[in-house]
C-alpha cells in the first residue's frame, strides 16, 4: 500500500517529551552521581537535550504542529540494518516536506513529532525510539530532485556534535538532511568488534568493510539513490573509502579535516624526537593493545565523569556553560557505553594517526567532485589535502575555515555552514 508523507503526518501523535538540565560537572559528588546514574535512558536524554535546539523539535516550548502547520520536521532513532536488532544505526533526518520514517510501537506504526523541552522539577522518561523505513513512501520517489546530504561523525563523537549546524543546513531548499552514527559508535548498536588479522593490510580491510557496508546497507533501506557525503575526521576517512566502492551513491563528497591521507614516512620519527623514545613506546603499546581514551575513561569508573569535563572545558572553552555541560554529559554517556568501533582506531591507523593504508593513494581514483575542509589552527596538515588534489581527476577544492581547529563545525558554525552551504547548492544547480 503507498502512503504520501502529507498524509502520514497527518495521523501523527504529537507527543510533548520534557528533558531534564545537564547535571552540573562541578557540584559535590558529581562524578560519581553521574557514573552512578548512567544507562541508555540518561544517554538518549543527553542526545536529545543538544538535538533540542532545533526550533523544529520545538516551537515555544509547544508540542510541534504536523503536517501542513510545519515546514521543517526532524526525528532521531534506531534503523534496524538486519531486523533482529543486532545491527542498529542511531539516525537523524530533517526533512522540509514530512518524512520517510515511521516509528514502530510494538505492532502499530506511529509517526511521532518530538517536541523537546527543558523542564526542571522532572521530566518524562523518553522511550527507546526505533525508525523503520515505509516501502514506498518517501519522497525521494515522488519528487526526484529531492537531494540528500549525509553527514558522518569523527571519532569517539556522535551526531550530536553537529547541534550548531543542523538548523542552517536544514534550510537549502529541496534537501533532506541525514546524520548518522557509524556503526560501534555514539547511540548506535555496539557489536563484538573482533577483527584480528594476520596483516595489517587484512585488518584495514575487514575494519573498513565493517563500517563501509553498514552505511551502504543504511543506505538501501532509505533508498537513497545517490547523496552527497560528508565525513569528519575518522568519519572522512571512512567516507571516502565509502565512496571509492560505490562511487554511483556519492555525487559530491565533503572531508571535513579528514584522517589518513599523507604518507606515514617519517611522521611516527617525528613524533619520538618530539616526545623521546620511552615514551614514544608506552604509547605505541598502548595504541597497539587497543587502549582507547575511552576505555582508560571506563576504567576510571565514578572518576570518568571529571576525566570527559577536563577535556570538554578546555576544548570548547568558548561555549557558553550551559553548552558545555550538555555537551560533556553528551560524551560522557556515549563513551561508558561497552566499546565496540573505537577499536577500529589502531587497525586503522599507525600510533600517530598516519593511516596504515593513505588516503593520498586511493583518492586519485575518486568519481566525484570533492570538497577538503580544515581549520586554520586544524592539527590536520591541509597541506596533505593540496597535494592529494594535484593527482585527483575531478574537480577539487581545499577551504579552511577561520578561527577553527578540528572540530571547525562547532568553533566557528557561521562560516563552516555557509561553506558546506555553498557545496549543497552547487550540487542543486549541476
Amino acid at each position: 500500500m503507498t502512503t504520501n508523507s502529507d498524509s502520514l503526518l497527518d495521523t501523527a501523535i504529537p507527543t510533548q517529551v520534557l528533558i531534564p538540565p545537564a547535571p552540573s560537572p562541578y557540584g559535590r559528588f558529581a562524578s560519581i552521581k553521574q557514573w552512578y546514574s548512567r544507562s541508555e535512558q540518561t544517554s538518549e536524554t543527553a542526545e536529545a537535550r543538544l538535538l533540542s535546539r532545533l526550533q523544529f523539535f520545538s516551537i515555544g516550548g509547544k508540542t510541534v504542529a504536523t503536517s501542513k502547520e510545519s515546514k521543517t520536521i526532524a526525528r532521531v532513532g534506531l534503523v534496524d540494518l538486519d531486523g533482529d536488532g543486532k545491527r542498529m544505526i542511531n539516525t537523524l533526518v530533517i526533512d522540509q516536506n514530512g518524512n520517510d520514517f515511521a516509528i514502530e510501537n510494538g505492532n502499530v506504526s506511529q509517526s511521532k513529532n518530538l517536541s523537546l523541552t527543558t523542564n526542571e522539577l522532572g521530566y518524562s522518561p523518553i522511550s527507546q525510539t526505533q525508525l523503520s523505513v515505509q516501502s514506498n513512501t518517501t519522497t525521494i520517489n515522488d519528487k526526484p530532485s529531492t537531494k540528500n546530504l549525509v553527514i558522518c561523525h569523527g571519532y569517539g563523537a556522535g551526531l550530536g556534535f553537529f547541534y550548531r549546524n543542523y538548523h542552517d543546513l536544514s534550510q537549502v531548499p529541496g534537501w533532506r538532511i541525514y546524520s548518522i552514527d557509524w556503526l560501534g559508535m555514539g547511540r548506535s548498536s555496539r557489536p563484538k568488534f573482533t577483527i584480528k588479522s594476520h596483516t595489517f593490510d587484512e585488518s584495514v580491510e575487514e575494519t573498513e568493510k565493517f563500517f563501509v557496508d553498514s552505511l551502504e546497507k543504511w543506505r538501501q533501506l532509505h533508498n537513497i539513490e545517490k547523496m552527497t557525503l560528508l565525513g569528519h575526521s575518522l568519519g572522512g576517512y571512512l567516507s571516502a573509502v565509502y565512496a571509492l566502492k560505490y562511487p554511483d551513491r556519492v555525487e559530491r563528497l565533503i572531508l571535513v579535516s579528514p584522517g589518513g591521507i599523507p604518507e606515514i614516512t617519517d611522521g611516527p620519527e617525528a613524533i619520538k624526537n618530539r616526545i623521546g623514545p620511552t615514551m614514544f613506546n608506552v604509547i605505541s603499546n598502548l595504541w597497539n593493545a587497543d587502549i582507547t581514551p575511552q576505555l582508560i575513561m571506563r576504567w576510571a569508573g565514578p572518576f570518568g565523569p571529571s576525566l570527559v569535563n577536563r577535556y570538554t572545558t578546555r576544548r570548547f572553552a568558548y561555549l557558553d556553560e550551559q553548552d558545555q555541560f550538555d555537551l560533556h554529559d553528551y560524551l560522557y554517556n556515549i563513551s561508558s557505553t561497552p566499546g565496540s568501533g573505537e577499536f577500529a582506531l589502531s587497525r586503522i591507523f599507525a600510533p600517530g594517526a598516519f593511516a596504515r593504508k593513505p588516503l593520498i593513494n586511493r583518492l586519485p581514483n575518486l568519481k566525484m567532485p570533492t570538497t577538503f575542509l580544515y581549520g586554520q589552527q586544524d592539527w590536520m596538515d591541509y597541506r596533505a589535502a593540496v597535494e592529494a588534489s594535484k593527482k585527483m581527476k575531478v574537480p577539487t577544492k581545499v577551504i579552511r575555515i577561520q578561527d577553527a581547529g578540528h572540530h571547525l563545525y562547532l568553533d566557528n558554525p557561521i562560516d563552516f555552514n555557509k561553506a558546506i552551504v555553498t557545496e549543497m547548492l552547487e550540487t542543486s544547480n549541476v
